[in-house]
């Protein structure tokens, strides 16, 4: 999976913080897309920050590699960190101890930092949940040099369900990116 292209033009300001989403058909897709949006990041002079689900971080790091992203070198160079997430702060208050991570990279000459982080796959409640942390983090990070990938699957979901989805992510992201098989194709 290649994201540069369909990045054309959304990630050239990154003064502009742009808060993306991308909806992808099914959970092999994920690292692929991950590991394409941190080589651009790399290619921009971006910092790196994927955020693992406790106990994930190796096989990210592990299936990161594998997909082609230079973790290794990268981490050597102290371009990217791969940590594991806490989640048991409230949505409201989890994204500010990253302030200070933002601040720090840009001080060390990075343009913006990139993050992403683990999918979240179609159950509902934790859709809506996971929307109400993409919030805040939009919030906490509407003004800073940074770039943010949201990673969202649907595989299963019916065509209305998934194009709710769309609607949803695109009330709280600047971007909304939808792999070719993830909605119905309209004439």
């Amino acid at each position: 999976m290649d994201l540069s292209e369909p990045l054309r033009g959304k990630v050239d300001d990154t003064s502009a913080c742009p808060h993306m989403a991308i909806l992808l058909e099914s959970f092999s897709d994920v690292i692929p897309a991950l590991a394409s949006f941190y080589a651009l990041g790399a290619s921009r002079n971006g910092w790196l920050f994927h955020r693992s689900l406790p106990g994930q971080a190796a096989e990210d790091r592990a299936g990161l590699a594998a997909a082609g992203l230079e973790v290794e070198r990268l981490e050597a160079e102290d371009r990217l960190e791969i940590s594991e997430l806490p989640i048991v702060d409230p949505p409201e208050t989890w994204a500010e101890p990253y302030v200070p991570v933002v601040e720090r990279q840009l001080e060390r000459g990075f343009d913006a930092v990139w993050w992403s982080r683990f999918p979240v796959g179609p159950d509902d409640e934790l859709f809506r949940r996971a929307l109400e942390y993409d919030l805040h983090w939009d919030r906490c990070f509407s003004k800073s040099n940074a770039v943010s990938l949201c990673v969202y699957v649907v595989g299963g979901l019916p065509p209305a369900e998934r194009a709710e989805r769309v609607s949803d992510l695109r009330r709280v992201h600047d971007e909304t990116l939808v792999d070719n098989n993830t909605l119905p194709r309209t004439t």
